[in-house]
């Protein structure tokens, strides 16, 4: 259970994530708005609440491990880990400029603390699941969260990968729906 004095100082991160995600778009010019100020709260608490993570030691072995599958909302991602510790918070005003460690979808080959690059939607899902399968089989403890969003949920590889996850007992992951109502082309329930 979460104390209140918790609960209020993940509501304020959360605050602190969506102020420094809507700065950077502001700056940048461009961006992922709605999708990336609807998953502050998930972000939150996983980064400073729950996952098992050294900002000093961004590739550790036995850390948590998040996939956004959602890489659109990668700039929500680089504000949390500004904030955790990873890279200094001026860094996050080079969102999208030439040369950047921050492009607009998350690049784990770039971005310190990212632990999956973002590729097509519902990619990043079945990634999730195969870390998963692969801390069950190298007897890890980390958990690998992810989060879907729900105009992706309507991919046949998002149920694939749930069902092969649910079969082979992978309880080192935890997935989140960032349940918004939109999609690129209109609410979700079209």
């Amino acid at each position: 259970m979460i104390s209140d004095a918790c609960l209020q100082e993940l509501n304020a991160k959360a605050r602190d994530i969506r102020v420094l995600t809507l700065e950077m778009i502001g700056h940048a010019g461009k961006g992922h708005l709605g999708g990336a100020v609807s998953i502050a709260d998930i972000l939150s608490l996983l980064y400073f609440k729950r996952m098992n993570v050294k900002p000093e030691e961004p590739r550790w072995a036995d850390r948590d491990r998040l996939v956004l599958s959602k890489g659109h909302a990668g700039t929500a991602l680089y504000a949390t880990l500004s904030l955790r510790g990873y890279f200094p918070r001026e860094v996050c005003y080079t969102l999208n400029e030439n040369g950047t460690t921050l492009p607009s979808h998350v690049d784990m080959r770039k971005v310190p603390g990212a632990d999956m690059t973002a590729g097509s939607l519902a990619q990043g899902f079945s990634a999730a699941v195969g870390m998963a399968l692969a801390g069950k089989v190298d007897s890890k403890s980390y958990k690998v969260y992810t989060i879907v969003g729900d105009g992706e949920s309507q991919e046949g590889q998002i149920w694939e990968a749930a069902m092969f996850a649910g079969n082979h007992g992978l309880d080192n992951l935890v997935a989140f729906t960032d349940w918004n109502g939109m999609q690129i082309d209109g609410t979700t329930d079209e």
